[in-house]
């Protein structure tokens, strides 16, 4: 089995981010969302993260902000990802792509129907991302049915997301997922990731 890479998302602490190197994660998350109890602002100052390498990918994490506001909050904290959670159009990921980023778009899965909407943005973003739908945007720590990924003619890399835990992590891996993004199941409090447990579940990826 081909190890996925990993996303370890919702970074608040500049002490957990030099822990979580030591992991060497591929892509390190960063919310820019408000409502998030992980949100990032006012936790963490821009300059603060130059202690992260360039062979780990700062992505940030944004629910229908304004492109403004993307390219401002990329500028600041060193963005070299955009992951779009909201209901961004096919139009916005096109001209974020053209400048530069690469750009994931999330998409809520709660049954096979939830995928007819990504074929819209195929060829205008790098990954998709599938989350659990729930009332909410994403964060939820709930699993969906990820057999329902297999079932899909996707030509994109994915990322897998939604209740991935150290009890199912092996499981996901096997679901062939380009990224498992790590969150809310790895934590001991909203925004702070338990490095031993992160550690344990990554080595049962070996």
């Amino acid at each position: 089995m081909q190890r996925p890479l990993v996303k370890i998302c919702g970074m608040t602490d500049i002490d957990n981010i030099s822990q979580m190197l030591f992991l060497e994660p591929d892509f390190l998350g960063f919310i820019f969302y408000p409502k998030s109890p992980r949100y990032v602002v006012g936790k963490l100052k821009p300059d603060m993260l130059s202690i992260i390498p360039d062979t780990v990918k700062r992505v940030g994490v944004f629910v229908n902000s304004t492109e403004a506001e993307m390219r401002q909050m990329a500028s600041l904290y060193g963005l070299k990802v955009i992951q779009l959670h909201g209901d961004e159009k096919p139009t916005v990921c096109k001209r974020l792509r053209e400048e530069g980023y690469e750009v994931i778009k999330a998409f809520s899965i709660a049954s096979e129907s939830d995928f007819e909407k990504i074929w819209a943005y195929e060829d205008v973003v790098d990954y998709y991302l599938f989350d659990t739908k729930t009332p909410g945007y994403g964060g939820s720590g709930q699993e969906f049915d990820w057999h329902l990924i297999l079932r899909q003619p996707i030509r994109k890399p994915w990322f897998l997301s939604g209740g991935i835990s150290p009890e199912n992590i092996v499981a996901a891996a096997q679901i062939g997922a380009y990224v498992l993004d790590l969150n809310s199941k790895f934590e001991t409090s909203p925004g702070i990731k338990d490095y031993r447990r992160l550690q344990a579940a990554l080595a049962s990826l070996k």
